[in-house]
């Protein structure tokens, strides 16, 4: 075990870092190829066809500046002035110096938004991904769906039975058998088990997001010590975790990855969406109980059209429609079929992605590049999502309907407003603006023809309060403004009894929009589903229901080809840090090939079987030898399997940024479990998030589990961002892994460790004890593991000559605790 103290006797934090970056493993990737390609196709073609192919393309009557931008060659090669696009270098690339108006100035017409020129930058950053080969010219749809029911994917699941090793004596479950096989194949053998030690920390970890207690530790080891039979302790241990409330909200923050939560709108004005909670909070107590995911799967598509018993059942349906309500919304539009549009299309992208692992969203303009999916087929869905609307309860906005800023009452709200108090209030405060600035200009009028300075209108106040139209305007605007007051403080206290989440509203097929441009209309699709997944003769959807419903259940048939391997996939990478299918929200034909697909397929019939249980799936893959390996090094099957997707050892994992922050919290005894009290704002003129006080918005619940604070878009915590916190605008299944020396840095110098390490060490100090014993205690709380004599001596070498020049033994022991927080011990799991 690496020697987590050595660096004590040193005094440089490079010193530090070398020690830190040392034990740094290579990382598992995650198709990040067919994900850039994704990002392309949703945030960078559909700009190109709409602002430059008129001007830039084969097509156009006359290439200006003889640039093309509808090939990647085009792009690379740029036109007179140079290449318009440098892959990895955004300082250097002339398309976006254009976009940002530094020189050139394109599209001529306007500058487009900042959030769409940062997509942009974003995109060259990372490579410049772009799949086109050739010109963007439109053409009839060549897809084959047949053809495209032959992808492994698009296959039924098949009844796998286990197969039997040659060792089977190694095995303890059915998951060994497959995972034996393919190593013997290769001629491989697994590495040794996990230390007990080992086994509680990850475990722990991946089921609660903390780590153990020393108790919790010490009543593990003496469980392993006496346990009858081998495995006995740790079915006891999982049991324990699973039945923990911290389950769900360490799972729920991984499914809230997936579902883009946040709790503002994003977009030009980054609106707070002040009921997002709801949401949360349903996830979280969803986990918790083990929802079935079939219903999990219902409810968030359609909670709001499932039947329900009561009130209670009725409020905590609507709240799990919030997941087609949090994404991203630009409130500057005030195109209402244009904002509407936009909504579906974020929606079919985050239930393609989350529920079916396919990039559905990718078929807007075109048909899809690489997936069988027509663009017909997009249509059929956004039909669907058209017909229904999000309340969304985001207050300041362009939109005169009440899917931007309605609510959906409670059953048993005693404070409800209705659509036509709603549209009221909506009137009123456009009749208020409207009229404030009559009276402004009339004032600005006055000044002008007497001489007078605007500026100094407050000087003229009583002048201008005697003036007879200025009086008239002024007692119009009061009683304009009682009554939005009026209506403002009802809709206030209905916000209080009211959910963020979907209904049914006017029921139309959409019509297929050609290049995605919502000016340039093809004929109208039914509403339908992809397809390719759909065998036999499909049945029309309801003419009076928006197919929500129906949606819903298709998704979460037993027989769905995709949503059980989707499911398994995405439990099996939290597990062991990579998925069998390494690209976790694409299971289309750029995403990567499951690395055991028999074993993925039996583990999703052994999910349904089980009625769809995430808790039994979880415990049946613990309990496999497979996940208690340990993390050691073997160079011969390095060598044939250096990706380990054989899983020949455990990978050795680092901790999110959830785990990292909440762990050192529970370590210091500064952790909050308590799910706090929600704040919803009252109304405001400007409930921007860039108006708040964002420090007083994050105080009441910094002490709070990371899942329980809030995650505002633009405004994520930089500390959060260090440790690779996704972006809330993506559905994100697989976090990014980085490993930057500002990591290392803030682990050794930020005022955050510092603060916990101390809280740590006077935790430490009051329990009493001699050093050796504080020593033993501080590794079992940071490490949860004891410490090896060598590591003692050295600990207590460091406290005597800390303690010597005059240091309390608080802080010796605060500097002991920060450099066992600073270690690659704590960051990782092995």
């Amino acid at each position: 075990m690496t020697n987590c103290v050595a660096g004590l006797r040193a005094s440089s934090a490079a010193v530090w870092f070398i020690c830190l970056a040392s034990v740094v493993v290579p990382q598992v990737g995650y198709g990040a190829e067919a994900r850039d390609f994704a990002d392309f196709e949703k945030h960078i073609r559909p700009v190109l066809v709409k602002h430059c192919y008129a001007c830039h393309s084969e097509k156009s009557e006359k290439v200006k500046g003889g640039l093309l931008l509808d090939t990647r060659a085009g792009m690379l090669r740029g036109g007179d002035s140079g290449p318009a696009v440098v892959p990895g270098k955004p300082q250097e690339s002339l398309l976006l110096e254009a976009l940002r108006y530094e020189g050139f100035e394109m599209p001529p017409q306007g500058r487009l938004p900042d959030d769409v020129v940062k997509h942009f930058e974003i995109w060259i950053a990372g490579g410049a991904a772009d799949p086109r080969d050739g010109g963007a010219q439109e053409s009839k749809s060549t897809i084959d769906i047949e053809a495209g029911r032959k992808f492994w994917s698009f296959q039924p699941i098949r009844d796998a039975r286990p197969p039997q090793p040659q060792s089977a004596g190694w095995v303890q479950n059915d998951i060994d058998r497959f995972i034996l096989v393919g190593l013997e194949q290769k001629g491989l053998t697994p590495v040794r088990d996990a230390a007990p030690e080992q086994l509680i920390r990850r475990a722990t970890f991946d089921l609660i997001g903390l780590p153990p207690t020393p108790e919790e530790v010490r009543e593990f080891l003496n469980d392993v010590a006496k346990q009858s039979e081998s495995g006995e302790a740790f079915e006891k241990l999982v049991a324990r975790l699973l039945a923990s409330p911290r389950f769900g909200e360490r799972w729920g923050r991984h499914w809230l990855d997936v579902a883009r939560y946040a709790e503002s709108t994003g977009g030009g004005h980054n609106v707070l969406f002040p009921l997002a909670f709801h949401y949360r909070d349903w996830v979280v107590d969803s986990l918790n109980a083990d929802k079935p995911y079939d219903q999990f799967i219902r409810e968030q598509i359609a909670g709001d059209l499932l039947p329900a018993d009561d009130a209670a059942r009725r409020n905590h349906q609507l709240a799990a429609t919030g997941f087609l309500a949090v994404g991203m919304k630009d409130l500057r539009e005030n195109d209402t079929h244009r904002f509407r549009m936009a909504m579906a299309d974020e929606q079919i992208d985050a239930v393609g992605r989350a529920f079916l692992g396919l990039t559905l969203a990718c078929a807007k303009c075109h048909d899809h590049k690489f997936d069988p999916i027509p663009t017909a087929d997009y249509y059929a869905l956004a039909g669907i999502f058209t017909s229904s609307e999000p309340m969304l309860g985001a207050r300041r906005n362009r939109q005169r309907n009440a899917f931007a800023a309605g609510v959906l009452s409670k059953a048993d709200s005693s404070a409800a407003i209705g659509d036509a108090e709603f549209a009221e209030l909506l009137k009123a405060r456009v009749e208020v603006t409207y009229k404030r600035l009559a009276v402004r200009d009339e004032q600005w009028r006055i000044l002008n023809l007497k001489g007078l300075k605007v500026k100094e209108m407050e000087k003229h106040a009583e002048m201008l309060g005697t003036d007879p139209k200025v009086r008239k305007l002024r007692d119009e605007l009061k009683v304009l403004e009682e009554r939005l007051a009026e209506l403002t403080e009802r809709y206030d206290a209905a916000l209080r009894q009211s959910m963020m989440g979907m209904r049914d509203s006017n029921i139309e097929d959409c019509a297929i929009h050609i290049r995605g441009e919502d000016s340039q209309l093809g004929p109208t699709v039914p509403r339908g589903f992809p397809q390719v997944l759909v065998s036999g003769n499909a049945r029309p959807l309801p003419s009076d229901q928006s197919g929500r419903l129906q949606l819903a259940q298709w998704i979460a048939d037993p027989a769905h080809p995709l949503t059980a391997r989707v499911m398994v996939n995405r439990i099996w990478q939290h597990l062991f840090g990579a998925g069998l299918v390494e690209t976790p929200d694409d299971f289309g034909f750029t995403g990567q090939p499951p690395s055991n697909p028999v074993l993925l397929d039996y583990l999703a019939t052994r999910f349904v079987a089980h009625r769809w249980s995430i808790k039994k799936l979880i415990a049946e893959i613990m309990q496999s030898r497979t996940y208690q390996l340990g993390a050691e090094h073997d160079a011969q099957a390095y060598e044939i399997d250096p990706a380990n997707r054989l899983l020949w050892r455990a990978n050795r994992r680092r901790l999110d940024s959830d785990a990292l922050f909440d762990g050192v919290r529970q370590t210091s005894g500064d952790l909050v479990y308590d799910r706090p009290r929600p704040t919803i704002p009252l109304t405001t003129n400007d409930d921007r998030v860039k108006s708040m006080d964002l420090q007083a918005w994050f105080m009441p619940t910094t002490r709070h589990r990371t899942i329980y604070q809030p995650v505002l878009r633009d405004h994520v915590p930089d500390d959060w961002k260090l440790f690779d916190f996704p972006d809330p605008e993506l559905v994100t299944g697989a976090r990014g892994i980085t490993t930057v020396p500002t990591q290392a840095l803030h682990l050794m110098n930020s005022a955050f460790i510092a603060t916990q390490s101390l809280k740590t060490a006077e935790r430490l100090v009051a329990g009493g004890g001699e050093p050796r014993g504080i020593i033993e205690e501080a590794y079992l709380r940071i490490l949860n593991r004891r410490p090896q004599a060598v590591e003692v001596d050295d600990a207590l070498v460091f406290l005597n000559k800390f303690e010597s020049g005059g240091a309390k033994r608080e802080n010796a022991v605060a500097a002991l605790c920060q450099s066992l927080f600073a270690s690659a011990e704590f960051l990782y799991l092995y």
